[in-house]
């Protein structure tokens, strides 16, 4: 009879040393935790009721996890107005055919005229758009206005602005006098936060003042993978603003839900197949790997537009698929965190919320 360490399986089952208190679970846990298993031992774990729970209910949060949007409810957008920030060509522009396929009233703005006529309106029979520079306050307001204007109130917001930026923050070429010269250049930071920020701050506002109070109201903010994973030496500034966009996420959700019944979700495509990021894509297509398209993005855009159970959810897209990880990053909190110091912090975040200066 061979005998060897303990497989990880039966480490994962002991839910972060959490209390035992039958006699099954107390021998169970005695059994996960031995240093040394035998193999008929290791069997018997793996066979033990407990064990098997324990991997009915992962299998359970991984289907939970990844998300298919019901097309169903896409009948839903009809006359819906909603109102896109940013890219006239890509994801922003998919997104918008896929609105105005199902008759939603779509109004959006964009720098690049000429893309926007190329892209959606000659193809568009409702959406409207309006030229608009997401680095200024005025010009994100009179898009709002124009589509309140015209349709009366405004029911959905999606922010798909966001740009690379030019150079290298941390070229290797810099001396000690060249670091010395001011780079001046925030169009990146601009675009990507303050044009988030911005789009947010308005969107928060028209639904609330013109939808009846328990309508459907959504925010859907575009992020990305580098919001969550490094990709070191590979556009630092973009990844810095993403985080930026995840942390509005995660600051904004709660008060907009519960003052204002607004929805607020992030997605975080991997690289897709558009324009901007045609660069990016070549090795991954040379190396044979999957890039999505901006319409399999789109899908899930819409999807969480129209889907009234989700809220406060970030969704990664790969490959034509989607996950959600905001949930298991909190439901794994005490795993990687540990559950004392996890405790602590919930009960400081419940005070610090009591005594927010921010109002309700």
């Amino acid at each position: 009879m061979t005998r060897q360490k303990r497989p990880s399986s039966a480490v994962r089952a002991i839910e972060g040393g959490a209390s035992f208190r039958s006699r099954q679970e107390e021998s169970y846990c005695s059994a996960a935790n031995n240093s040394i298993l035998t193999t008929d031992a290791i069997d018997r774990l793996n066979r033990h009721p407990l064990h098997q729970l324990h991997l009915r209910t992962r299998s359970k949060q991984q289907a939970m996890a990844e998300y298919t949007p019901d097309e169903k409810l896409f009948e839903r957008l009809r006359d819906k107005v909603i109102v896109l920030t940013g890219r006239a060509s890509g994801i922003g522009a998919a997104t918008v055919r896929l609105l105005d396929e199902h008759k939603a009233h779509v109004v959006f703005g964009d720098v690049n005229a000429s893309a926007a006529y190329d892209n959606v309106v000659q193809h568009s029979s409702t959406a409207t758009f309006v030229q608009c520079d997401v680095t200024k306050y005025e010009e994100f307001y009179r898009l709002f206005k124009t589509a309140y204007a015209k349709h009366g109130r405004i029911d959905h917001a999606i922010s798909c602005a966001g740009i690379f930026e030019q150079g290298n923050c941390f070229d290797p070429g810099l001396t000690v006098d060249s670091v010395g010269e001011d780079p001046g250049n925030t169009q990146t930071m601009d675009v990507n936060v303050m044009g988030t920020l911005h789009c947010s701050r308005i969107a928060a506002v028209f639904p609330r003042e013109t939808i009846q109070k328990g309508g459907n109201k959504s925010l859907v903010l575009l992020s990305s993978v580098n919001a969550f994973r490094e990709s070191p030496g590979l556009f630092l500034l973009y990844q810095i603003y993403k985080h930026a966009i995840h942390g509005l996420l995660r600051s904004s959700r709660k008060t907009l839900f519960e003052r204002d019944g607004i929805r607020v979700n992030a997605v975080c495509p991997g690289v897709t197949n558009i324009p901007m990021a045609a660069h990016v894509a070549r090795p991954f297509r040379e190396q044979g790997l999957s890039v999505p398209k901006p319409e399999q993005v789109a899908k899930i855009i819409v999807g969480l537009e129209v889907d009234e159970s989700i809220q406060d959810k970030a969704f990664y897209i790969e490959g034509g698929g989607a996950w959600e990880f905001e949930d298991g990053f909190v439901r794994e909190q005490p795993r990687w965190l540990g559950e004392k110091p996890t405790r602590r912090m919930r009960v400081n975040s419940e005070a610090v919320q009591k005594g927010a200066l921010v109002p309700k």
